[in-house]
C-alpha cells in the first residue's frame, strides 16, 4: 500500500500517481480512470482495465499479454 497527499492544483485537489504504477498500467496523461466510493474509502482503477466486477488485475495481465501476442490470429478470426 502507498500513501499519498492531496495538494490544491488550482481550484481543484490532486493526487499523484508514481511512475511505477503509470507504466505497469500504461497510463499517461489524458488517460481515463475511475474513482468510486466504497464506505469510508475511495477506489481508484484505470477505466479501460475494468471488464467486470470480481476479474482480478492478474488474470486482465494474463489476457492483455494474449492478446498482445497472438493480435494477427485474433483479428483474422473476427473476419472470418
Amino acid at each position: 500500500m502507498l500513501t499519498q497527499k492531496l495538494y490544491k492544483n488550482g481550484n481543484s485537489i490532486a493526487i499523484t500517481i508514481p511512475r511505477q504504477y503509470l507504466e505497469e498500467l500504461n497510463l499517461k496523461e489524458g488517460s481515463e480512470i475511475v474513482v468510486e466510493k466504497e464506505g469510508d474509502s475511495l477506489r481508484i482503477a484505470a477505466k479501460k482495465k475494468i471488464l467486470a466486477q470480481d476479474v482480478d488485475l492478474k488474470f486482465m495481465k494474463m489476457l492483455d499479454s494474449f492478446i498482445t501476442d497472438h493480435e494477427d490470429v485474433l483479428s483474422e478470426l473476427a473476419h472470418k
